[in-house]
């Protein structure tokens, strides 16, 4: 039988309606590195495949990026964004609703740094050409139907978080 699940917030704390199910989103983030991060410019969605260099247990998400970048500048104008990602293997996904900001801090830089971002940021983490996105969730939607997790009948609506409230689309 597949269990329903709404993700929430918590006095800062993620929780469930059936369980802490909140790691198996963490699970998919940590283990498919590239995903979709949408950014709103004018009014229009725009989306490009990214890497993130981290996730930690609150679920932030880290993404690395020049300061001259599309995305950098559309975050500074617009900190709304979405970045999804998939394990197609298990029919499964992550989409997480987010508040961007752009980090220029030289010691978070240094310690999310990994191997071979140089060849795309030659200076390094300390270089004028690498910035950090920062992306802090306030709804997550998860499917996975490898854990049979998704709503009946068979994940046609997916199971959705809200930091103050929760919902299930379509009901």
């Amino acid at each position: 039988m597949a269990r329903s699940v709404v993700i929430f917030r918590v006095d800062g704390k993620w929780r469930t309606v059936s369980g802490e199910l909140f790691g198996v989103a963490l699970e998919l983030l940590r283990a498919n590195p590239y995903g979709f991060l949408t950014t709103v410019d004018d009014g229009q969605p725009h989306t490009r495949l990214v890497q993130h260099v981290g996730v930690d247990d609150d679920g932030t998400v880290w993404i690395g990026t020049s300061p001259t970048s599309r995305k950098a500048a559309q975050i500074s104008r617009h900190r709304v964004v979405s970045y999804a990602v998939e394990d197609r293997a298990a029919f499964a996904y992550a989409c997480l609703n987010a508040t961007a900001e752009l980090v220029e801090d030289e010691t978070e830089r240094a310690a999310r740094w990994q191997n071979g971002l140089e060849a795309f940021f030659p200076d390094g983490p300390a270089g004028d050409d690498f910035v950090l996105i920062r992306l802090r969730p306030h709804r997550v939607e998860l499917m996975d139907f490898s854990r049979e997790i998704h709503p009946d009948p068979y994940g046609l609506v997916p199971a959705t978080e809200q930091e103050s409230s929760w919902s299930s689309p379509g009901r």
